[in-house]
Order: structure tokens, then C-alpha cells, then sequence
């Protein structure tokens, strides 16, 4: 094989000046068209046919005539053309309307109590967008991972993230009315006493303090512990309604249950600090957002910024 003469993009642009040659006739017509020289279209072609190692027009005074390797070539370079031409036409649609997909990332409580019931009504709304859902119990790097959105439970957007906020992340304290101490807690500091069950993010074999406030505003730090530390809502959830403990959970995990009664709050006069703050909706600030980007933070706020 004959070493390169131009790069592959070199020789990519050349045919696309070469149609352009083919299509007007002449080079100085091209030229015009290109907004190019007349002798700078003449070298691209004739680069071109050195690189392809065959003559492509025969030129005359009057005209250009293809030759049969011209004929070939011709035939590619207008592929060429046509495929250029339906990029750009693909992105600047893409630039106007929410399309494509868009890959998210939250936990897997979140995820599954709050975003999948929301997602039929998004793709009404949206319906050339599709989602790519992955759900984790993990700090996920969205950069590094190639996210373009995340939804996290965080006081403020974490660096470099750029975020809105969703809505505020009410925590509360919930036993099985099958639980054995649940008549035996009648303030937070009687929680030190009683199995307690909570998420911790580390790998910590211990549960963070609860920090809760009474009606009055005062604030009190119970050291609680228990039979199990896990790192997901919904575990926690699940060992909660068995009747292991109180639990320390979100409460868009634990709606339905407190509302069938398989749950019951737990001093719900008093008001439970969770382990994070409200939900927000990050993405990376390095990146153009795209209009699928939007339109899925535009839904979530709307729906949710009055939870």
C-alpha cells in the first residue's frame, strides 16, 4: 500500500471540494462557491488525485469531463457530502428539540419511589427523548462515568457539579406497630434505648447520632444504635416493616406504607434531621446542555419543587 500523501481529513475535505468542482462545472464556478481560490480548489484536486494515484477530469478550455476512476471516486465523494450535510441537519435538530439519550444516574430509593412513577408522564411530554436509568447506592462521577444528569441528596451541588435544587428531603422516624418498644418512646432521648436502624454511606459498623427537634425548637443528638447498618433506604425499609428497629428513612419511601398502616410514625411531633439535604439535580457545567438535559430538569422541578 502506497504511504499516505494527506491525512485522512485532508483527503476527506478534498473530496468534498472535488464534488463541489464536479456539481459547478468548473473550478473558478467552485471556487466562488467555496468562497476559495481558483488555484487553491485546483490543488486540492490535484492532491487528491495524487493521493488516489489517478487521473479524475479530463479539463479542457470548455468543460470538465470525469474520468472512469473520476466516476468512482465522484460517486463516494457525493456519500460524502450527503452524509456532512445530514450531521448537521441531525444536530441542529438535536439543538432545538429534546431528543436522544439522555443517561441518568440516582439512588436506588430515589429511583425507584420517585423517578420511575414521573417517567411515563416525561416521555408524554418528550417522547423522542429515551432515559438510560442507572441506579446506585454509590457517589457516582459523572464526568468520568459520562452522565449527563444525576440526582443526588446533597445540602449544595458538589465541585465541579453545577445543580437546582428539586425539592426539600423531609426524614422520618417509623417502627412496625408489631415492634416491641414502639410503647416505650415517648421522647428522642428514649431512641438510645430502643433497636434503631438507619443508612450510612460509609463503611462505618455504626450509625451516625439522630439529631431531632422537639415542637419547641430544641434541639437534641440521641447516640442511637442497632441491630444492622446498611447503605440503602430501601433495606432499611424493608428490616423497619419486619419489625427490627426504627427506622430513620425519606419519607417518599415509607408514604405508602405509614398511609396502609404496615408502618407507624415514631414522636411524629418532633421533627427528624436526615443524614442529607434536599434533592438536586446535578450535571457537569463542561458540558453544552442539551435540550434532553433541560427538558428532564424543567419536568422534575415542576413536579416535584412542591413536594
Amino acid at each position: 500500500m502506497r504511504p499516505s500523501a494527506i491525512g485522512d481529513a485532508q483527503q476527506l475535505a478534498a473530496m468534498v471540494v472535488f464534488a463541489r468542482v464536479v456539481a459547478a462545472g468548473s473550478f473558478s464556478a467552485a471556487a466562488r462557491e467555496l468562497g476559495l481560490t481558483k488555484s487553491a480548489v485546483s490543488k486540492q484536486v490535484q492532491r487528491l488525485e495524487l493521493e488516489l494515484g489517478a487521473k479524475l477530469l479530463n479539463r479542457s478550455t470548455r468543460k470538465l469531463s470525469l474520468t472512469e476512476p473520476g466516476q468512482i471516486v465522484h460517486a463516494h465523494a457525493e456519500q460524502i457530502v450527503h452524509l456532512s450535510n445530514a450531521t448537521r441537519n441531525e444536530l441542529a435538530q438535536l439543538s432545538e428539540r429534546p431528543s436522544g439519550l439522555l443517561r441518568m444516574t440516582a439512588s436506588l430509593a430515589y429511583g425507584k419511589h420517585v423517578l420511575a412513577p414521573l417517567l411515563p408522564d416525561f416521555f408524554a411530554q418528550c417522547p423522542e427523548v429515551r432515559v438510560a436509568l442507572t441506579l446506585v447506592d454509590r457517589h457516582v462521577d459523572l464526568i468520568e462515568e459520562g452522565f449527563d444528569l444525576a440526582i443526588r441528596l446533597t445540602d449544595t451541588p458538589p465541585e465541579p457539579l453545577a445543580g437546582r435544587r428539586l425539592h426539600a428531603c423531609e426524614f422520618v422516624l417509623c417502627a412496625s406497630p408489631k415492634f416491641a418498644g414502639l410503647a416505650d418512646v415517648q421522647h428522642a432521648r428514649d431512641l438510645a434505648q430502643q433497636a434503631c436502624l438507619g443508612f450510612s454511606a460509609g463503611v462505618s459498623a455504626k450509625l451516625t447520632p439522630w439529631r431531632l427537634t422537639d415542637p419547641d425548637g430544641k434541639a437534641v443528638t440521641v447516640a442511637v444504635q442497632g441491630p444492622a447498618v446498611v447503605n440503602s433506604s430501601d433495606v432499611v425499609r424493608e428490616l423497619t416493616l419486619r419489625g427490627l428497629g426504627i427506622g430513620l428513612l425519606p419519607r417518599f419511601t415509607v408514604e405508602p406504607d405509614l398511609a396502609q398502616g404496615q408502618l407507624v410514625q415514631v414522636l411524629p411531633q418532633w421533627q427528624a434531621a436526615g443524614a442529607f439535604g434536599p434533592a438536586w439535580a446535578l450535571w457537569s457545567p463542561q458540558r453544552q446542555m442539551l435540550p434532553k438535559q433541560r427538558a428532564m430538569i424543567d419536568f422534575l422541578v415542576s413536579r416535584l419543587s412542591a413536594a
